[in-house]
């Protein structure tokens, strides 16, 4: 009797303290539970997956993502991501033109309200496949008298897409920056498909998606024939300068070779003084640097000993 006495005090001892704490409890449950059980609703892009084409065969027209709408209780929705749906286009047995139905799986719990598109309307169209060579290009300027040397790996890369597309792809390209072939000897860069007329061409695949190129920088050499002035030798005994030509064919900088009008030469005299008489000698030619003469030309001149020097 004495125990059901002391807990019946402390039962009521600081009652009004007991009974808040109970009623802010209950309180808080009641919200919680509210909330869990609450019908929202939400929309989500989920990815579109198609199904039952052959490899063959390329399904056109479709969208890549189609709106879900739905509903559940706010715990549920809360927790939703796209990859929580499956929405798929199944095109099995399909031929040519199709309208076919959009079919969604939610997750145990969430209502499926609305799909949009709830159809898909498309075409099947034959794929195509294309071997075409791989060209580099270079994206910036180089300098007037430079020229990028490339060799890509591989040569040839091939094309996959609808046929009426892939028959308009003559070239795949991989674009290399200016700046970049001066300081790398290798680079990887991702190629893309090129009409007749160079523009790109869309909704092709090419295969490698990456194209190894191999680059340098090397000087532009171009030949040309320049005007050659040949001074008379000045040398004691030496004279009846003959048979010198006119020009020389060289080869250097383009640039270089516009702005050389003429080029001086001068007849390469023997060391040792020779016998009287007419000599075919070489000419010294006086050439820029970095041009060079493709050509050796001679010309004749004479000698006459001094008999006084005798």
């Amino acid at each position: 009797m004495n125990r059901l006495a002391y807990w019946g005090r402390r039962l009521i001892h600081h009652w009004p303290r007991k009974l808040g704490a109970v009623a802010a409890a209950l309180f808080v449950w009641l919200i919680v539970a509210t909330d869990a059980t609450t019908t929202a609703q939400r929309s989500l892009l989920v990815p579109l997956v198609v199904e039952g084409i052959d490899a063959d065969r390329l399904a056109v027209g479709l969208p890549e993502l189609v709106e879900v709408t739905v509903s559940g209780t706010s715990n549920r929705i809360d927790r939703l991501r796209p990859e929580s749906f499956d929405a798929v286009l199944d095109l099995t047995d399909v031929v040519g033109a199709f309208q076919v139905e959009v079919t969604i799986a939610p997750p145990q719990g969430i209502v499926l309200e609305r799909v949009a598109p709830s159809e898909v309307i498309g075409e099947l169209e034959t794929v195509a496949i294309s071997d075409v060579p791989v060209r580099v290009t270079v994206a910036g300027a180089l300098g007037p008298d430079e020229r990028l040397a490339a060799t890509a790996t591989p040569e040839t890369a091939q094309v996959r897409g609808r046929a009426s597309i892939v028959e308009r792809v003559v070239a795949v390209v991989v674009p290399v920056a200016a700046e970049d072939a001066r300081t790398a000897l290798a680079t990887t860069v991702t190629p893309y498909a090129v009409d007749a007329t160079g523009r790109p061409v869309l909704d092709v695949a090419v295969a490698p998606d990456r194209v190894a190129v191999t680059i340098a920088v090397e000087p532009v050499r171009v030949e040309r024939r320049v005007p050659l002035a040949v001074v008379a030798p000045t040398a004691a005994g030496w004279s009846g300068l003959q048979g010198a030509p006119t020009d020389v064919l060289v080869t250097g900088p383009a640039t270089t070779l516009d702005a050389l009008a003429v080029v001086e030469a001068v007849v390469e005299l023997p060391t040792e003084i020779p016998a009287g008489g007419r000599y075919t000698r070489p000419l010294t030619l006086a050439l820029p640097e970095g041009v060079f003469a493709l050509e050796a030309p001679t010309a004749s001149v004479a000698y006459a000993p001094n008999p006084l020097a005798e």
